[in-house]
């Protein structure tokens, strides 16, 4: 028979484990809630506005932004001029912009809306990531601007389609949605 100080024991170690998984994944991982879309039913691409930069566009609503590169039309991700990968996936640049007054971690998922489809996200090389995760304060800007914390990363899709993104920080939950063409 176990003793209640055992019993204390463990169950002070399960719950420290548990509070570390939870501090791991934090408040940032919420159910996802994206849009679904019925056949036929059009994309409900999110607004967008010029970025500061010449020829690119700001994808969806403050505090973290989809930038949209390469001259791509506001509310799309242009993979036109990608070619597959080994794997089958196509990809392009989709840097995130994340407004200064926000300063704190960001996680980013991502899914196809107007059918079954995944989408996998990469911040270097030849990744194939299901979710991209930038800790607080994290700036790839070069030279930093002083608006807009910059996060390089790359989107990777198999089919053209709709697909809505969300981004996720401490203090927000926001979707952008966009169309992919081919």
């Amino acid at each position: 028979m176990i003793s209640l100080r055992a019993a204390a024991a463990v169950l002070a170690v399960l719950a420290l484990s548990f509070a570390s998984a939870q501090a791991r994944s934090g408040p940032l991982r919420r159910p996802l809630h994206l849009p679904r879309l019925k056949s036929n039913q059009p994309c409900p691409v999110s607004p967008s506005r010029r970025s500061p930069w010449p020829s690119q566009v700001l994808n969806g609503r403050r505090p973290a932004y989809l930038v949209g590169v390469a001259g791509s039309p506001p509310g799309r991700i242009a993979v036109d001029f990608s070619t597959a990968d080994a794997l089958g996936w196509f990809g392009q640049k989709t840097p995130w912009a994340v407004s200064r007054s926000y300063g704190g971690p960001i996680l980013v998922r991502g899914a196809r809306i107007d059918r079954r489809g995944a989408v996998r996200f990469a911040k270097r090389g030849r990744q194939h990531l299901r979710e991209l995760r930038w800790r607080r304060g994290a700036d790839q800007g070069t030279p930093p601007d002083r608006r807009f914390r910059f996060l390089a990363a790359e989107t990777l899709v198999r089919k053209p389609g709709c697909y809505a993104f969300q981004v996720d920080g401490r203090s927000f939950s926001k979707i952008v949605v966009v169309r992919v063409p081919r």
